[in-house]
C-alpha cells in the first residue's frame, strides 16, 4: 500500500523550495503535521543544499519538494538546457537523499506564470502578439512545463506521488489563471493557495 495513504495522524509533512512553498505557510491538510522550509529566491541546488537540516534533520514521514521557476529565470544567455538538466539532477538528489532516510518523497509541477498582469503588461503582451514574437512569461512558461513534463515520467517511473500543480492553475492556454496570481504577477494569490490546499486535500484523500 502507497504509505502516503496510510499516514497517522502525528505524521509530518515538510514543504521543502522556494518562496512559492513559502508563502502557501502551514496548510491544514488531513493526517499531516505541515513544517513549511520554503526560503524565497533560490534555485534547486540551494533547496539540495538545505535538505539536510531543513528536511532530514525533521525526521519527517513525508516531503514534498516544489518548485523550480527560479532556475528558469536565472538562466544565463544560452544556459536554459543546462539550467534544466541541473534542475533535473538537483531533484534525483532530493529523491535519493529522501529514500535513503526513510522519508516518504512527493514531487510537485511548478506552476506556470501568468501571460500578463496589468494593463501596461496586457499591452506589451498583445503587440508582441502581433509582431509573432514570444512574451517572456511564454518563454518561461515552456521551460517550466518542459521540466514538468520530465517530473511526470520520472515520478512515474519512481513510483513516487506527484501532484500536478500546474494542471491545477492552468488557464486552458498555457498560462496560469489570473485570479491565482498576486497583483505584481509575481507570486501565488491567496485564492491561488486556496485552491492548491484543496487540490492537495483531494489527493491525500485519494
Amino acid at each position: 500500500m502507497d504509505p502516503v495513504k496510510q499516514v497517522s495522524s502525528t505524521a509530518t509533512l515538510v514543504l521543502a523550495g522556494a518562496s512559492y512553498v513559502g508563502g502557501w505557510k502551514e496548510p491544514e491538510l488531513p493526517g499531516y503535521r505541515v513544517i513549511n522550509r520554503g526560503a524565497g529566491g533560490e534555485e534547486t541546488h540551494q533547496v539540495l543544499a538545505r535538505f539536510e537540516r531543513d528536511v532530514i534533520a525533521a525526521k519527517p514521514q513525508a516531503v514534498l519538494i516544489w518548485g523550480h521557476i527560479n532556475n528558469v529565470h536565472r538562466a544565463p544567455p544560452g544556459g536554459i538546457e543546462a539550467a534544466k538538466e541541473k534542475a533535473k539532477a538537483d531533484y534525483r538528489e532530493m529523491v535519493r537523499l529522501g529514500r535513503e532516510n526513510g522519508i516518504e518523497v512527493i514531487l510537485a509541477t511548478e506552476v506556470t506564470v501568468s501571460e500578463a498582469v496589468g494593463l501596461a503588461n496586457r499591452l506589451v503582451a498583445f503587440i508582441n502578439n502581433l509582431r509573432g514574437k514570444q512574451n517572456y512569461n511564454a518563454w518561461v512558461n515552456e521551460h517550466v512545463r518542459d521540466v514538468n513534463a520530465w517530473l511526470r515520467t520520472y515520478a512515474r517511473e519512481q513510483r513516487l506521488r506527484l501532484w500536478d500543480f500546474e494542471k491545477v492553475f492552468d488557464d486552458g492556454e498555457g498560462f496560469r489563471k489570473l485570479e491565482y496570481s498576486s497583483e505584481d504577477g509575481t507570486h501565488i494569490s491567496a485564492d491561488g493557495y486556496a485552491a492548491l490546499t484543496n487540490y492537495a486535500r483531494a489527493q491525500i484523500r485519494q
